[in-house]
Protein backbone atom coordinates (compact mmCIF):
# COMPACT_ATOMS: atom_id res chain seq x y z
CA UNK A 1 0.00 0.00 0.00
CA UNK A 2 1.36 3.37 -0.67
CA UNK A 3 2.71 5.75 2.27
CA UNK A 4 0.67 8.57 0.97
CA UNK A 5 -2.25 6.87 1.49
CA UNK A 6 -1.43 5.45 4.85
CA UNK A 7 -0.59 8.97 6.13
CA UNK A 8 -3.94 9.84 5.14
CA UNK A 9 -5.01 7.82 8.18
CA UNK A 10 -2.59 9.39 10.88
CA UNK A 11 -4.56 10.01 14.05
CA UNK A 12 -7.71 7.55 12.90
CA UNK A 13 -8.64 4.10 14.55
CA UNK A 14 -8.40 1.75 11.64
CA UNK A 15 -8.86 -2.00 11.38
CA UNK A 16 -5.84 -3.41 9.34
CA UNK A 17 -6.06 -6.74 7.58
CA UNK A 18 -2.47 -8.52 6.77
CA UNK A 19 -1.27 -11.00 4.38
CA UNK A 20 -1.09 -14.73 5.66
CA UNK A 21 -2.89 -13.28 8.87
CA UNK A 22 -5.91 -15.12 10.37
CA UNK A 23 -7.11 -11.68 11.38
CA UNK A 24 -6.75 -8.21 11.35
CA UNK A 25 -5.73 -5.30 14.06
CA UNK A 26 -8.04 -2.53 15.15
CA UNK A 27 -5.27 0.06 16.29
CA UNK A 28 -4.51 4.22 15.58
CA UNK A 29 -1.86 4.85 13.16
CA UNK A 30 0.50 6.66 14.72
CA UNK A 31 2.88 7.36 12.09
CA UNK A 32 4.12 6.41 8.65
CA UNK A 33 7.88 6.18 7.53
CA UNK A 34 9.43 4.75 4.36
CA UNK A 35 7.40 1.44 4.66
CA UNK A 36 6.35 1.31 7.95
CA UNK A 37 3.03 2.19 9.99
CA UNK A 38 3.43 2.55 13.48
CA UNK A 39 0.15 1.51 15.17
CA UNK A 40 -0.98 1.23 18.59
CA UNK A 41 -3.95 -1.20 20.41
CA UNK A 42 -5.30 -1.59 23.52
CA UNK A 43 -1.51 -3.50 25.03
CA UNK A 44 0.48 -3.08 22.05
CA UNK A 45 2.50 -0.74 19.81
CA UNK A 46 3.55 -2.37 16.54
CA UNK A 47 5.49 -1.65 13.58
CA UNK A 48 4.19 -3.09 10.17
CA UNK A 49 5.70 -3.56 6.28
CA UNK A 50 3.14 -1.48 4.28
CA UNK A 51 3.51 -4.10 1.44
CA UNK A 52 2.07 -6.82 3.66
CA UNK A 53 -1.38 -4.54 4.56
CA UNK A 54 -4.05 -6.13 1.99
CA UNK A 55 -7.02 -3.65 3.32
CA UNK A 56 -7.29 -0.84 5.42
CA UNK A 57 -11.01 0.48 7.05
CA UNK A 58 -11.41 3.40 9.12
CA UNK A 59 -13.40 2.78 12.17
CA UNK A 60 -16.08 4.96 12.62
CA UNK A 61 -16.94 5.66 16.40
Amino acid sequence: MAPKMLSECIGKKVSIYIEGGLGGYVATVLAVEDNFIKIEDKKNIRYINADMIIEIRVVKE
